[in-house]
């Protein structure tokens, strides 16, 4: 122990295996010993500290000395299992054989980076979902399942395929276990209703059961175009009511506290929280400026970037839609940052953590880790809607905005719009602009009501809106007046 820390000093007792069956580092082939320095610098490149990089270097020495054999020659399957049982038996610390089985993790994964071999797919456990159905309902799902499944991304399969198939089947094993199903027609109403009644009774809400509603009314309606007999009052049964929910964008104060937070991880003296804070500054814009959503910003490959003409191309997203994404200048500054710090890796995704594209959850996490920091919790969704509402504030016509979140493709006056708006935005986000760009509200609300006229309206609302409009423009020559009244 040492006065100073209360913890005891470094040393390198796990550093180096000593066990006997394990083959000793100077004994390894020319080739293995190159293999472990290059893992260890990967590891490094990777943004891993020294104490992980000694752990997980301690790990793979274990398994190369252990296996003995040339590197390219493990299966990454077998073997490496033996390594870890051999862990689990030789090391009674829980810590430590954690630590080593995450090493052997991150061993097999520079295997594959470094012999080229594909990682496997991981696959439906549809014994789970269609297990206690009936045979002939199981390959009706299945058979839907297949279509649903064309307009899905190669890389989204698994979890679109597990999602919908959890919603879709959880009233259908619960309907086989309540009634003797022989035909869909037997999927009646009253079946849903007692449905509805036990699961309200377990604590599950509106919204939940009417996803569930819309799964299963989406499975009758794909075989009633085939043909098939179904329960029509079954397909007039209406969604529970839910509560209005609120638009989920963030105040411009609390966008400014997170940028402020994020731009000091982008500013740390710690080379590993400042690339992360690089990178989180980067993928953060471009959902706040340009709308992204998480998983478009995860897909998204160096091919896609226009820096030049500040735009980004967004292939095959929800839907399997394609658009062109304008960039504002804080954004392409944002991005040549992190494409400086980037470095190399296995993929061409723009955005790397650890070797790998982004997780799922990787987007999420990071922006709780920073909300605990500043005290503002903000979801990666809601960066999208306070796109939306910093572009309309700014005079954009919504047209543009829906472009922009990826309703149609812009064209050049959507850009043109776009690039005056995020001007507009860009100077709010700055709380001494604040004062100056505040003026030009009466302005912007013009501009949203004359494009509201652009849309298919009745009479009683284009009256509303025209009354609206007349308001607002007597409201804005009181304050021009105003104004001049005082310089004068």
């Amino acid at each position: 122990m040492t006065r100073s820390t209360g913890r005891r000093k470094h040393h390198f007792k796990n550093v180096q295996p000593r066990d006997p069956a394990v083959k000793p580092f100077g004994e390894w082939l020319g080739a293995n010993r190159s293999f472990y320095a290059n893992f260890r610098t990967w590891l490094r490149d990777g943004g891993y500290g020294d104490s992980v990089l000694n752990i997980y270097g301690t790990a793979a020495r274990l398994a190369l000395g252990w296996l003995d054999m040339p590197y390219w020659q493990i299966e990454l399957q077998d073997d490496l299992d033996k390594v870890r049982e051999y862990i689990g038996k030789r090391y009674k610390s829980r810590a430590t054989r954690q630590s080593y089985l995450k090493g052997i993790a991150k061993l097999e994964e520079y295997l594959r980076f470094r012999c080229h071999r594909p990682k496997p797919e991981k696959r439906v456990s549809w014994q789970t979902f269609v297990g206690p159905l009936p045979d002939w309902l199981a390959k009706d799902v299945r058979s839907y399942m297949s279509h649903r499944s064309r307009t899905w991304l190669p890389e989204a399969q698994y979890r679109a395929v597990s999602t919908l198939l959890s919603h879709l089947t959880l009233f259908l094993r619960w309907a086989a276990g309540q009634a003797e199903l022989s035909q869909l027609a037997d999927l009646t109403p009253n079946l849903w209703f007692d449905y509805v009644d036990e699961r309200l009774a377990a604590g599950l809400k509106p919204v939940t059961l009417n996803g569930q509603l819309r799964e299963v009314l989406s499975f009758l309606r794909f075989f009633a175009d085939s043909g098939r007999e179904l329960c029509r009052r079954m397909m007039r049964v209406e969604p529970l009511n839910e509560a209005s929910r609120l638009p989920r964008d963030v105040s411009l104060d609390r966008l400014r506290v997170l940028l402020a937070e994020v731009e000091r991880s982008a500013c740390d003296d710690h080379a590993g929280i400042l690339r992360m804070g690089i990178m989180d500054r980067a993928w953060l814009l471009l959902m706040l400026h340009s709308g992204l959503r998480v998983g478009e910003v995860r897909r998204l490959r160096l091919s896609d970037l226009d820096q030049e003409r500040r735009r980004v191309r967004i292939e095959q997203s929800k839907g399997l839609k394609d658009r062109i994404v304008c960039l504002s200048e804080a954004t392409v500054r944002a991005l040549e940052a992190w494409l400086d710090v980037r470095g190399p890796a296995g993929s061409d995704h723009v955005f790397i953590y650890r070797h790998m594209p982004l997780s799922v959850t990787y987007c999420a996490t990071r922006l709780r880790t920073y909300g605990k920091r500043c005290g503002v919790v903000v979801t990666p969704h809601q960066l999208r809607h306070s796109c939306a509402t910093l572009l309309l504030n700014a005079g954009a016509p919504i047209l543009t905005v829906q472009a922009i979140l990826g309703h149609k493709h812009v064209d050049t006056t959507m850009a043109a719009d776009y690039y005056r708006a995020m001007e507009e935005v860009e100077r709010r986000m700055e709380p001494q602009r604040e004062a100056e760009a505040s003026p030009r509200t009466g302005w912007q609300l013009l501009t949203l009501v004359d494009a509201l006229q652009a849309r298919s309206l009745n009479s009683t609302q284009r009256q509303a809106l025209h009354e609206l409009r007349a308001r607002i423009a007597v409201w804005c020559q009181a304050t021009i007046r105003n104004g001049h009244r005082r310089q004068l």
